[in-house]
């Protein structure tokens, strides 16, 4: 319990991030169950609210849906949660994809196939659909309403 009080007073962990820190120090596995079911019950650990900080995260660093549910898998989040979070969240991914655009490349065009598919891969790889690229690539900053 010691052990897991004092990573989560670091920081917040999932569920399973924190039960694989507590085998790698050497703890019993049906102990470390017992620990995170407590740590659970007194609020101490919540794979909700830990993904939710995780989709904050992406939001912030500028990134897509696509790379937070990336994000959470790694942390060994379930489905269900992933998706509650990803739902849950009040983001504009194409406003996101189009500032994440204009803060890489500027205001301007593509000046050739090459180009655009150089922004293409790079908002993917942001974690942006192809929708929310073809709309952030198309987007004109001068024709703003």
């Amino acid at each position: 319990m010691n052990h897991a009080l004092a990573s989560l007073a670091r920081r917040d962990h999932s569920r399973n991030e924190l039960k694989l820190k507590l085998l790698a120090k050497g703890h019993n596995a049906l102990d470390i169950e017992r620990v995170l079911d407590e740590c659970e019950a007194k609020g101490y650990l919540n794979d909700s609210r830990y993904g939710a900080s995780v989709v904050r995260s992406s939001v912030l660093k500028g990134h897509g849906a696509a790379r937070a549910r990336q994000a959470m898998i790694a942390k060994g989040l379930d489905k269900e949660v992933i998706q509650h979070n990803l739902e849950g969240c009040e983001v504009d991914w194409y406003a996101q994809a189009r500032a994440k655009a204009l803060k890489k490349f500027g205001a301007t065009k593509p000046v050739d196939a090459k180009d655009r598919a150089k922004r293409i891969r790079y908002l993917a790889g942001q974690g942006f659909s192809f929708d929310e690229i073809a709309h952030a690539l198309d987007f004109d900053p001068y024709d703003m309403e």
